[in-house]
């Protein structure tokens, strides 16, 4: 039987929480009173397992034989993968290798699971799509296998339709990427081709890390508007274009040869934050009808709907507010909130909005119309 001091404590901890939870939330309101503020990143791909798709994955058809590189002086250099049913945590199917495993949720070492290609599958491709806009600020990938002889990072800012190069990376640039000059960038904006993940050795655990701003460069403005653009994105595709090989594949044709040549990913990180254009400190998810594939329930997923503040709304506070419109919706820069501004149509109006012949007439003084 729980003693009185015990009842009342388990009675106490509830209202702590949610005290904290209010103060939280309090402080970051009152982050976004008089300035710009920004949620928090977190690693986008969590809680989006199923927005995560491959070109290619090993034993989905069923069980195939594949060797590992380091293992090959070894009794025991060839294994089974049969992605048919898929992987869980708890051990369940250890040979399944779909794309979902290289979301790690929880650390564990132990039962660690990876990502496979088809054997000798020189083109694969793997690819996000997210509910909503994003901002994106850099990338991990650690590898089983051999690292890509030659990849792509690419980025869509309007759900997969247009898609531009962030980075090429390739083991000999010149060969792999004709006519793409060769790293460093001098500029954010510069897409180049860079030598350095893409080396044949380490066989296993090698990473590539990829920052969208990079900290060698100096940002003179880092609220400029091609700093904005970099930063957003919808949809992120890693195409890799060529395997690493010991150059037996180059005389012998035999399938086996190839069994030791594929693509493996113990995990990716996919740093981000929803994207609010400084008008919002935190999100908060979407309407599940809108986009029912997200697991809503985890507490450090990156939610894709901003809180938004300002006199701002809409998914990302694109937009003002009704009866906000008395100036024209700018982002929050630094010091700058650009809050939208209430219109004053004397409650004779059902709406306002914004009106740029007006307000480039009146000398940037009045803005809206009522109606």
């Amino acid at each position: 039987m729980l003693q009185p001091f015990w009842i009342g404590l388990l009675a106490v901890v509830p209202i702590l929480l949610v005290s904290a939870q209010s103060s939280l939330q309090q402080q970051q309101d009152d982050r976004c009173q008089d300035r710009s503020c920004y949620p928090i990143t977190g690693n986008l791909l969590i809680g989006r397992k199923s927005q995560l798709k491959a070109s290619s994955t090993c034993g989905l058809r069923g069980r195939e034989r594949f060797c590992i590189v380091s293992h090959l002086e070894e009794q025991t250099k060839c294994f089974y993968c049969d992605s048919r049913t898929p992987w869980e945590q708890s051990g369940t199917n250890k040979l399944s290798h779909r794309i979902e495993n290289v979301v790690t949720e929880v650390m564990d070492d132990k039962n660690r699971n990876w990502w496979q290609s088809e054997n000798g599958q020189q083109n694969a491709t793997i690819q996000l799509d997210l509910e909503a806009e994003f901002h994106f600020t850099h990338l991990i990938m650690t590898f089983k296998s051999f690292r890509p002889a030659a990849m792509i990072i690419e980025r869509s800012a309007d759900f997969g339709k247009t898609w531009q190069v962030y980075r090429y990376f390739a083991y000999d640039c010149d060969s792999s990427f004709p006519g793409i000059p060769e790293g460093p960038p001098k500029k954010h904006t510069d897409v180049i081709c860079t030598s350095q993940y893409s080396d044949v050795a380490p066989s296993t655990g090698g990473e590539i890390v990829y920052k969208v701003i990079s900290p060698h460069i100096v940002t003179e403005n880092p609220y400029a508007d091609e700093i904005a653009t970099l930063l957003k994105i919808t949809n992120l595709r890693f195409n890799f274009t060529k395997l690493h090989t010991l150059g037996d594949d180059l005389l012998d044709y035999r399938p086996e040869i190839d069994e030791k040549y594929y693509y493996a990913i113990y995990e990716i990180v996919v740093r981000g934050s929803c994207s609010c254009y400084g008008h919002a400190s935190r999100c908060i998810p979407i309407d599940p009808h809108v986009s029912p594939n997200v697991v809503m329930e985890r507490p450090d997923i990156v939610h894709g709907r901003c809180e938004c503040m300002h006199n701002t709304e809409g998914l990302n506070c694109e937009k003002c507010k009704a009866f906000y419109n008395d100036l024209p919706w700018r982002p929050a820069i630094g010091d700058e909130k650009n809050e939208c501004r209430q219109c004053n149509c004397n409650r004779h109006a059902l709406r306002c909005h914004f009106d740029r012949a007006v307000y480039e007439a009146s000398g940037e003084l009045l803005a809206f119309f009522c109606s």
